[in-house]
């Protein structure tokens, strides 16, 4: 399950990366799971940190920015479909903090082509129960 904190609870979350969005690297609430932070952070433990970073190049604008997305959303999920029975993925970048935004360049060397990449890595936290 991929969870994100939000105040002082851990709600379960899909991906909503979107290149027509204000914040193309999303997260919604799915209202499936929750938890206060207390009650998880007694339980379980984080074992892991990954971070993930992309750059996607393209002739076209909007092509190089969803290149670059769909390229996160795989490596987002070869991360998840890695847990093993029990672990949760969180989003460990914090809104207005360090989560990351699309940014872009364009040159026009041999034509032109747009680079997208992120402009900070998407942390993520591997959680597992704590032993006994």
């Amino acid at each position: 399950m991929i969870i994100r904190r939000y105040g002082n609870r851990f709600h379960s979350v899909a991906l909503d990366f979107n290149p027509a969005a204000m914040t193309e690297v999303g997260f919604r609430r799915d209202r499936k799971q929750e938890w206060e932070v207390g009650e998880f952070t007694d339980r379980y433990r984080m074992a892991r940190e990954e971070e993930i970073i992309t750059e996607a190049t393209h002739p076209v604008q909007d092509g190089a920015e969803r290149a670059m997305l769909l390229a996160l959303e795989e490596k987002f999920n070869a991360i998840y479909a890695a847990l093993e029975e029990g672990q949760y993925l969180s989003v460990e970048s914090k809104l207005g903090v360090d989560h990351p935004r699309t940014r872009y360049d364009r040159s026009t060397r041999g034509g032109c082509e747009f680079t997208y990449t992120l402009d900070r890595p998407l942390r993520l936290g591997i959680w597992e129960k704590k032993p006994g």
